[in-house]
């Protein structure tokens, strides 16, 4: 039930609706904006005067109108929740001054909050957020962080393959030879002979290669890369 149908009401009418809330019952002083509010959100209209006997049919109630006095007091809330086999009800007093008697909270399975509750409720969600915003700046300071140990790694890229390549270029020819110069080996001895100098040279660069990536974009690692380029007569990738 919504008491009041301003902007506030309408706002919080229109967030339960979208929360799964299926019927709204809208009273206000001036029933032809009840009346108007209802059609657009699909509830019902009630006379504000009547909204004591329609108490018992809210689950909750948000209140917010401009009464200078209690319009929902404690005896009436006792009576309700009698004929309602002590259902819990929820009451949200969003008015200053407030609209419901705070009493109501003493009441068994009746729970009030108002406009204090709502801020440190409010605070407490932009607490929250902030501890997660700051976990979030941790996580993209670290992947960035890793993005530029990667991306440092790229300018040595170039260097690797030649390497990997003029080793690869040097393995085939020899094991050509080799093959060429044994009498009588079989397709499996090729393919022996093949993977035994093809795993010895991936152990062989391993390390340098390991070295090449890790120092990459430092003064040492620059001098590195230009040495083996040096030492290995390799083309520019």
């Amino acid at each position: 039930m919504l008491i009041g149908a301003g902007e506030m009401s309408e706002l919080a009418a229109r967030h339960l609706l979208n929360h799964g809330v299926k019927e709204i019952l809208i009273a206000n002083r001036t029933y032809s904006r009840a009346v108007k509010l209802a059609e657009e959100l699909g509830g019902r209209p009630a006379v504000f005067e009547d909204i004591t006997l329609f108490l018992d049919q809210a689950d909750i109630v948000i209140s917010s109108t401009g009464s200078a006095h209690y319009i929902i007091r404690s005896d009436d809330v006792v009576r309700v929740i009698k004929i309602r086999k002590y259902k819990p009800m929820f009451f949200i007093d969003i008015a200053v001054p407030r609209d419901i008697d705070p009493k109501i909270n003493d009441i068994s399975n009746v729970y009030l909050y108002d406009i204090d509750d709502l801020e440190g409720v409010v605070g407490s969600n932009i607490k929250m957020r902030g501890e997660e915003a700051k976990k979030a700046e941790r996580i993209i300071e670290k992947e960035i962080e890793q993005f530029n140990k990667w991306l440092g790694t790229l300018s040595a890229v170039p260097t690797v393959i030649s390497l990997r390549e003029r080793f690869e270029e040097i393995r085939k020819k020899e094991v050509e030879k080799a093959i060429s110069s044994l009498n009588g080996s079989s397709e499996i001895d090729a393919k022996v002979l093949d993977a035994l100098t093809t795993s010895i040279i991936n152990k062989i660069l391993h390390y340098p290669v390991t070295q090449l990536k890790t120092l990459d974009n430092t003064r040492e690692g620059n001098y590195f890369v230009d040495a083996v380029r040096k030492l290995f007569d390799l083309e520019e990738k």
